[in-house]
């Protein structure tokens, strides 16, 4: 009987639920997918990317405050569902006219001031909005919070993504090299000790120089540098039990080698790929990051946290340190909570610990 085969899936649960720093970054992950879901729904700028430029507002701190004119702009724009702005948000049919900000001129006898707001008041058509921007905005006037939240989509949606294609690759090549042995592993083993070989992000270089820059390029440059490990974890163990009874049992019974691998031998090494999966998101995470601060990867205006910080570098150096900070901050702990989520994946999963 294999390791993973003698934990029920009730002891699973009750020791990950036991694991506190795992459930903790397991609710976090869960809430960072639900925002990244309904982003368009939840964020202050929900147009398509977050891309509203208000450059009057430009460059400003955290906790920004600023009162807009808000006037419909002279476009007639077909009606959206909600499978669009869950998409790709809502189209941009408003101008923000700006003017000054609402805590500065509260009070105040500024005449300039009293008469923009005499003029607003004779505009029927428009609509005066405070808005507060919570992590300030960036060099073209964006709001760096919808921006942010909009880049962990995008994360998150590569980490997936990329994630199912080297499972996909790694899981299948293993299973065939540990199961098979012989010429076959021989084989993929060193397709699996060059493709080792070759620096993760050279990798992704090459393949998106060949392939050209897009979503799914990335997707699959990113997934490609990864599968290299899960195969050689599988192929262990794979290795490892494939001489168990229930395995001979199988064989024994006339099922083929695809039905024995998928169905008996891949759900009892589990929770090592699970583990392999959690790891594989955070580097990906990293991976795209990387690429985007190097211009190879999500290509503006669509926000990556990578390319936010390419965006704001000169800035963040000239004394805009919050454009970087936050940003950063937001890797550091979506890696950081993978990694921790990996480490009680292992725990759970540790035959010895669950004896003991």
């Amino acid at each position: 009987m294999s390791v993973d085969e003698s934990i029920s899936e009730s002891t699973v649960l009750s020791r990950l639920w036991m694991n506190k720093m795992g459930v903790t970054c397991l609710i976090i992950l869960v809430f960072i997918t639900t925002l990244s879901l309904f982003s368009y729904l939840i964020i202050s700028d929900n147009t398509n990317n977050a891309n509203r430029q208000i450059p009057q507002i430009a460059l400003q701190s955290p906790g920004y405050t600023q009162g807009f004119l808000i006037k419909e702009k002279d476009i007639n724009f077909s009606p959206q569902n909600i499978g669009d702005i869950l998409l790709s948000g809502y189209r941009d049919q408003l101008d923000y006219i700006p003017y000054d900000t609402i805590w500065q001129a509260a009070g105040s006898t500024n005449t300039s001031f009293n008469s923009v707001v005499q003029f607003h008041d004779q505009l029927e058509t428009s609509e005066k909005r405070i808005k507060t921007f919570w992590l300030g905005t960036d060099k073209y006037g964006r709001d760096v919070l919808s921006r942010l939240i909009l880049g962990l989509r995008v994360s998150m949606i590569i980490g997936l993504l990329s994630v199912l294609v080297s499972l996909t690759m790694g899981i299948t090549l293993g299973s065939i090299a540990g199961y098979y042995g012989s010429r076959i592993d021989k084989l993929i083993m060193l397709v699996i000790n060059t493709s080792w070989s070759i620096p993760t992000l050279l990798m992704a270089f090459a393949i998106i120089i060949a392939l050209g820059k897009g979503f799914l390029v990335i997707v699959l440059a990113v997934g490609l540098t990864m599968w290299v490990d899960v195969a050689r974890i599988v192929r262990g163990q794979v290795m490892q039990v494939k001489n168990e009874l229930y395995v001979k049992a199988s064989k024994v019974m006339g099922y083929g080698d695809v039905r024995t691998i998928v169905k008996h031998i891949l759900p009892n090494i589990i929770g090592s790929i699970l583990v392999m999966a959690a790891a594989n998101f955070a580097t990906a995470i990293l991976v795209e990051a990387g690429l985007s601060y190097l211009g190879l990867g999500i290509q503006p205006p669509t926000p990556s946290l990578g390319n936010m910080l390419k965006e704001s570098y000169a800035y963040a150096t000239g004394g805009f340190v919050y454009l970087a900070f936050f940003p950063i901050i937001t890797i550091m702990s979506l890696v950081l909570c993978f990694n921790l989520l990996g480490t009680a994946l292992r725990d759970v999963f540790d035959i010895k610990s669950v004896q003991t």
